[in-house]
């Protein structure tokens, strides 16, 4: 007796090969670019976070100018960075479980998320391209108006004082911008500051912090008359060089550190943006063929 066993018959112990769709590519392709933008929304995090803690970042440089705007780049980023973590983890759990009201959930606050550091990157670029003249102008009104004027009294006048000394400590500069010729340098405080014509200065023609430490201060300072600044006014080109004061003005030294912030903050912020556009189209297909 022969037994013959046709192909057909067989058919019932084979697998059937499952067929590649857009839909499954589309969720693994989802799963892989949410985990991408979890990595990046962390780096967007942690950059926000270093550029507006650094030494010299959004804090101080808004402490220099006297305006809070300049930290808004570096808190939108941490901000939506710390959103995104959580939103993304949302979606891959919704991609995961296959819950149809989770991930419409994700993409809804991604949406506004992607926005939100798409704002943060541009405005990082305008920052670069306005920095000169605005910072500039603030600077010299915050010398001007708010250096040194009723520090005990004022906790803003006080908090910019103290970032004005700590600069130009660190990077021995003096005054808004320009170099020892300049009436925007140490000069500044002589030539328009209420700091000095209220004195509040107590006869210093510059503050302590424009002096090399551990140097002869009654000099530096102009309370011993001499024919170098800060005693002598600009042009100094034929005067004596007086070596215990610093005569560049604190734009000119920190202006390559907030270029880098501005940069640094415009191409993360984009960056992780469009990866955040990437996921919300493939997770749009994905929860419209749910």
């Amino acid at each position: 007796m022969s037994f013959s066993t046709s192909e057909d018959d067989l058919g019932v112990f084979k697998e059937k090969p499952q067929k590649i769709t857009v839909k499954s590519v589309a969720r693994y392709a989802l799963v892989f670019m949410l985990v991408a933008v979890m990595v990046a929304s962390l780096t967007t995090f942690v950059v926000g976070v270093f550029t507006l803690e650094a030494e010299y970042g959004s804090r101080v440089v808004s402490g220099l100018v006297g305006e809070g705007m300049y930290q808004v780049d570096s808190l939108m980023m941490i901000s939506a960075g710390a959103g995104a973590i959580l939103v993304s983890s949302l979606g891959l759990c919704g991609v995961l479980c296959k819950n149809k009201c989770m991930l419409g959930l994700h993409l809804g606050i991604l949406a506004f998320l992607s926005i939100t550091l798409l704002v943060a990157g541009i405005l990082g670029y305008i920052f670069i391209s306005e920095l000169e003249d605005t910072a500039k102008k603030s600077m010299i009104d915050v010398i001007t108006y708010k250096y040194g004027v009723n520090t005990d009294r004022n906790r803003k006048h006080n908090s910019i004082t103290t970032s004005w000394d700590s600069v130009q400590r660190s990077f021995k500069c003096c005054g808004a911008y320009g170099d020892e010729n300049s009436t925007t340098s140490w000069y500044a405080y002589r030539l328009s500051s209420f700091w000095f014509q209220d004195n509040f200065s107590n006869g210093s023609l510059v503050p302590k912090s424009c002096c090399e430490p551990n140097s002869d201060m009654e000099r530096c300072q102009g309370h011993v008359s001499s024919n170098a600044p800060p005693s002598q006014i600009p042009p100094v080109i034929n005067s004596p060089v007086n070596y215990t004061l610093y005569t560049t003005g604190c734009y000119d030294q920190l202006e390559e550190y907030i270029q880098q912030n501005g940069i640094i903050i415009g191409t993360a912020a984009i960056v992780t943006a469009v990866f955040m556009l990437v996921e919300m189209i493939l997770g749009i297909i994905v929860h419209r063929s749910s």
